[in-house]
């Protein structure tokens, strides 16, 4: 196990980098010295960063976390998100690709294989991918850091015009180890013009234990590409998760993304979209609901870069107990984005007085034929609508209950795959029926 001191993490990355796939390849190495310089110069984030500022990594600043370890043993069945029908299962244990866990693949145009084999193999449509979309650092420094110690990982590529009719599924599954460890998935998408897929991401680990995740996700479009990406993290309690989604959607293509977060004890996801292609359209949905002391952070940052382009951004959120609920969200229109449709809409609800939340919607707009929106809310449970089924024979509990799995169904509902819809409502039933702010 290779040993990461206390931030920043950097120190023994010299030695360690020499055992890295993919180092005898300039553009690799070039790529990792680039990702550890920026780490270098950022640092962990800390609250005087802007987009950090309500987001403190504590058992990252205090722990000394050591690189996940490669489980070669791993024999017991991986449960993911509970998706129903066809579904591909691909999955990473402590960020490695473990093939006997995965699914078998015999679909013309889908192609699954480990990152590690395609750094080594100096891939060049990998390579390409990691050093374009990959290689912008600025603002993000733990997806430097993830680049810096980028060891393996799956790649999925899809032929152009290929429709893949399963579910794929990537299962990122961490482990607890007797030191606290860090892993890092890496899933990188190759989907070609015209091509379509549905795609999941779930992110889980032990109910108890401190471990922490570290995920990067690039997403590359070919033009009039269709993905549906659907992001779920249930990691366990005493987790520090941390992700980064990465897309850029190019002219004629259309993505739809729902992320829901139930889990960790301290939980950032960050989606960065940029509208690049006229005529691009996508949509940004999400849910979390956390209780304790635990902290989720939702941030989206949207580029719209071309013109005639529509993004739209809908986010609820439960809170309890003394958790801390975060939504950040910035709309850029460039300069020449004319005609161009950016909404987003946040809206909380509070099962304690104790419980709050952050809201930071921000609009930055260069041109001036433009229809962009952002709203926010955050209260408690309608007391009049409580009474209303109560009036109606309905207890208290059962009321409570039936109003916050309407406010929660409401964001489910925009996933439009059935299969993922139901099972993102089980997940989320399964943290309302525990949630003791209910009874209240």
């Amino acid at each position: 196990m290779t040993h990461l001191p206390m931030t920043p993490l950097l120190q023994d990355y010299a030695k360690i980098s020499a055992s890295l796939p993919g180092v005898h390849d300039s553009r690799v190495a070039t790529l990792r010295a680039m990702a550890a310089e920026s780490y270098r110069t950022q640092g962990l984030p800390h609250a005087r960063v802007e987009a950090w500022r309500y987001t403190r990594l504590k058992d990252l600043e205090t722990l000394p976390f050591s690189c996940a370890a490669a489980l070669s043993d791993v024999s017991e069945p991986v449960e993911g998100a509970g998706l129903a029908g066809a579904v591909l299962r691909i999955v990473l244990v402590n960020g490695q690709y473990v093939e006997s866990l995965s699914s078998q693949v015999d679909i013309p145009g889908l192609a699954v294989g480990c990152l590690r084999e395609a750094l080594d193999a100096g891939d060049d449509a990998v390579i390409q991918a990691l050093d374009g979309g990959g290689a912008d650092f600025a603002g993000a420094p733990l997806a430097a850091l993830a680049t810096a110690y980028m060891d393996d990982g799956v790649v999925v590529r899809v032929a152009e015009g290929v429709s893949v009719a399963p579910l794929v599924e990537v299962v990122a599954l961490a482990t607890v180890d007797v030191m606290p460890h860090l892993a890092f998935p890496r899933f990188l998408l190759l989907l070609g013009a015209g091509a379509e897929m549905t795609l999941v991401e779930t992110f889980t680990g032990p109910a108890k234990g401190v471990y922490a995740v570290n995920a990067v996700t690039d997403l590359c479009m070919g033009e009039g590409a269709r993905l549906n990406h659907y992001v779920l993290q249930a990691q366990g309690a005493e987790a520090t998760h941390v992700s980064l989604g990465r897309c850029a959607v190019p002219a004629k293509a259309h993505y739809e993304g729902f992320v829901l977060q139930l889990g960790a004890k301290t939980a950032r996801h960050e989606m960065r979209l940029k509208m690049q292609g006229v005529g691009g359209e996508a949509k940004l949905h999400g849910a979390y609901a956390v209780r304790g002391e635990a902290t989720c952070d939702t941030t989206t940052v949207v580029d719209h870069i071309a013109e005639e382009t529509i993004t739209d951004q809908v986010f609820k959120g439960i809170l309890d107990d003394k958790s801390h609920g975060i939504y950040q969200g910035r709309v850029h229109v460039h300069r020449n984005a004319q005609r161009i449709n950016g909404n987003q809409l946040h809206k909380a609800l509070l099962l304690s007085r104790s419980a709050r939340v952050d809201c930071k919607p921000e609009l930055e707009i260069y041109a001036d034929d433009v229809k962009c929106s952002h709203g926010a809310t955050v209260g408690e449970l309608d007391d009049d609508q409580v009474f209303y089924l109560q009036a109606r024979g309905i207890d208290v509990v059962t009321a409570r209950a039936l109003l916050l799995r309407a406010f929660l169904g409401e964001a489910l509902d925009m996933i439009s795959v059935d299969a993922v819809r139901t099972a993102f409502g089980a997940h989320a039933t399964g943290w309302l029926d525990n949630a003791r702010g209910v009874t209240s």
